[in-house]
């Protein structure tokens, strides 16, 4: 169904009214990716990839699939992938919102991150022990390598200003949406409410963020099926 915020039109799911499937209008930033970004190079489109080992990254084969990323068969290989440019940030009365869908090949022995964060290289470390390794801020989902528990973090400057558990990752597909409505930032998984942050939300400069790590010495796979970032200044 169509709203209007802004005076711009925003197209929203029927039964998860929190979902942006796309916007218009003068006010309206967006990335929401099609099949087939990937460059020459096997880097999608528009993105900057910073790699620890050997990994590749294809368009998806499987049925209503974005993006494969294959990470080393190497502790700790893995990317850290953000769209170039900064183009949404919590600023009051200027709604946002972040979701996508993705299977991880490895429930336990694996690190990701998944949102938007200031730039940085190493969303999650690159070596030494498995943790985030945002030094900006975001908003964002995370899963560390020994743990099956998936987090929703909000950051500013390097800390947590919130993580708050979202659920249990398995193999099975997961979505994952956070939506900033003008004041509050609401996170969702899987379709429920896990979390709402109205206190110290940073004025960040964001950008689509994805961060996936190896923690054993078998390939990790992460299947992305789709991403959609919308913000209406």
């Amino acid at each position: 169904m169509l709203q209007t915020v802004n005076d711009n039109i925003v197209l929203v799911g029927d039964t998860k009214s929190y979902r942006w499937l796309d916007a218009w209008g003068p006010d309206v930033v967006k990335y929401v990716p099609d099949q087939s970004i990937l460059t020459a190079s096997s880097e999608p489109l528009g993105w900057t990839n910073t790699e620890t080992g050997t990994n590749t990254t294809v368009d998806s084969v499987a049925a209503g699939g974005l993006l494969t990323y294959t990470t080393g068969a190497t502790d700790f290989n893995g990317y850290s992938n953000q769209l170039l440019g900064s183009a949404f940030a919590a600023v009051t009365g200027n709604p946002f919102y972040f979701g996508g869908g993705f299977t991880l090949s490895e429930a336990t022995q694996s690190d990701f991150l998944y949102g938007l964060c200031g730039v940085d290289t190493t969303l999650t470390a690159a070596s030494a022990a498995h943790a985030i390794g945002v030094g900006a801020g975001g908003f964002f989902f995370s899963k560390l390598d020994a743990s099956t528990d998936i987090y929703f973090n909000v950051y500013s400057v390097g800390t947590a200003i919130a993580s708050v558990k979202a659920g249990t990752m398995t193999t099975a597909a997961h979505e994952y949406d956070c939506y900033f409505d003008g004041n509050s930032v609401m996170a969702y998984f899987d379709g429920e409410l896990i979390a709402t942050v109205s206190e110290s939300i940073p004025v960040t400069v964001c950008t689509p963020s994805v961060s996936v790590r190896n923690g054993a010495s078998a390939a990790v796979i992460l299947n992305s099926s789709w991403m959609k970032a919308i913000q209406i200044n």
